[in-house]
């Protein structure tokens, strides 16, 4: 009969058995705890991270400006290096229906990490947009706000200047060229342009005519100077003329040229030393010279002028055997001379601009006959033809041959039969300057064609092969 266990070695059992147990638990517990503890970590880092991408978005590192159509990374804040970035993962805007749609054509991230600019579609133009960044932060931006941008600077703040062209139905943003002193001394500058940290006064001088060109169609729209619209702090002398002097407050500011589309037109006489009709592209639409001369109405301002007819003949004396190639020379306006087929040429308001189109004569086809006589009947496997320049012509082709002017070698083909050689006894080559006459054996191996001609071989037996 088994003896029960004693009552020392059951407690010990027991206990061996709870410490196994609780060390798993006690090790669970440890890591749930430090779990939480990296979660907490993780969480106030990324809320760490949000709230200063955001704080670098308002103090201008980067900032953004949009106008409508496209948007403006503005570095306006220059004490911090290097410059900040944000991930954009989204841009919305409110559609016709009041609904809140993504633009889906754009290439996401979108990572606004220097001073430039991105184009929405046509479709978003003039709606209000929001910017969804990578950390969660939501940005809402109306047509003609912005995000930012400010200094940090005491006394001194940021000045960004964009130029831009309303139309009826979108606004184009422009890369234009102005001059400041904002720097100390007068120099060209491109807008969008950003000077950092600024003070005092200066002044900045807009051009008076603009353009935009349409990358698809090709089309020039014209802008001529409307205005200067002012967002932020700083006082000016003027918002209507091209030059102004601006004094800054201590604060950010943004300057915008405001151009409006011209839609004048203009008379533009088209001439050209041309003998054919040629074919003309104006800002998308075609027109066709006839007759050396056009006159036609077109858009007043800046335009994409195109000469598509880059070569031509002139056939006004094909009757006497010459039809004269010309290929595109230069365009001559307003005493420049261009040498592309394609230039952008401003036509001024209320004017009668002019253009010329040159073409130069670089070779010409000449009418040329060719002609066999036999003073003996040719031997069988007749085919006698003249070769120029590798080429075979026929004989008494009674069209002829339009042939292009220059050296060729000559050989008019003979046949052997096996005793006598039957070849070209006599050349007779006549044209406007006469006619020249060549015998055998003194044949010519080229001849230049440089007239209509008309070239005459005659045939016999000439050499007599003999067996030794």
């Amino acid at each position: 009969m088994a003896k029960a266990i004693s009552a020392p070695i059951t407690f010990a059992i027991i206990l061996v058995i709870g410490i196994l147990l609780l060390i798993p638990f006690l090790t669970y517990v440890t890591y749930l705890s430090q779990s939480n503890q990296i979660s907490q970590a993780q969480f106030n880092n990324y809320i760490y991270l949000k709230n200063l991408e955001q704080q670098r978005a308002v103090s201008g590192r980067p900032g953004v400006y949009y106008n409508g159509s496209s948007l403006f990374i503005l570095y306006s804040n220059g004490t911090f290096v290097p410059n900040a970035s944000i991930v954009v993962v989204g841009i919305l805007y409110l559609n016709n229906l009041g609904v809140w749609q993504n633009i889906t054509s754009l290439k996401y991230p979108i990572i606004l990490n220097r001073t430039g600019s991105v184009n929405l579609p046509s479709n978003v133009a003039g709606k209000p947009i929001i910017l969804v960044t990578s950390l969660g932060n939501i940005f809402f931006l109306q047509p003609g706000s912005s995000i930012g941008p400010y200094s940090n600077s005491i006394g001194k703040g940021g000045v960004t200047i964009i130029s831009q062209i309303y139309t009826s139905s979108q606004i184009y943003s422009t890369s234009i060229n102005i001059t400041t002193n904002i720097n100390g001394k007068f120099s060209n500058y491109t807008t969008p342009i950003t000077f950092p940290n600024q003070t005092g006064t200066f002044q900045v001088k807009a051009r008076e005519y603009i353009y935009y060109i349409n990358s698809k169609t090709g089309k020039v729209i014209t802008g001529v100077f409307s205005n200067w619209q002012i967002l932020g702090s700083a006082t000016v002398n003027s918002t209507t003329t091209q030059g102004i002097t601006v004094t800054l407050q201590g604060k950010p500011v943004i300057l915008i040229a405001n151009y409006s589309q011209l839609v004048q037109s203009v008379n533009l006489s088209i001439k050209t030393n041309a003998n054919f009709s040629i074919v003309v592209n104006i800002n998308g639409v075609n027109y066709t010279v006839n007759n050396h001369a056009l006159s036609a109405t077109v858009p007043a301002g800046y335009v994409n002028f195109t000469v598509y007819t880059l070569q031509g003949n002139d056939t006004s004396s094909m009757s006497s055997g010459i039809i004269k190639h010309y290929k595109f020379n230069t365009i001559n306006y307003t005493g420049n001379t261009y040498v592309t087929n394609s230039q952008l040429l401003f036509l001024p308001p209320n004017s009668l601009p002019y253009v010329q189109i040159n073409y130069v004569n670089d070779y010409n086809y000449y009418k040329v006959f060719l002609y066999d006589y036999y003073d003996s009947p040719p031997p069988p496997g007749g085919g006698l033809v003249v070769i120029l320049n590798g080429t075979e012509y026929n004989y008494n082709n009674t069209y002829g041959y339009w042939i292009i002017g220059g050296n060729y070698s000559f050989v008019p083909t003979g046949i052997f039969n096996g005793s006598m050689s039957y070849e070209a006894k006599e050349v007779t080559i006549a044209g406007n300057n006469g006619i020249l006459n060549y015998y055998f054996p003194d044949i010519p191996s080229y001849i230049i064609i440089n007239q209509p001609m008309t070239i005459t071989v005659y045939y016999d037996y000439v050499i007599k092969w003999v067996p030794i």
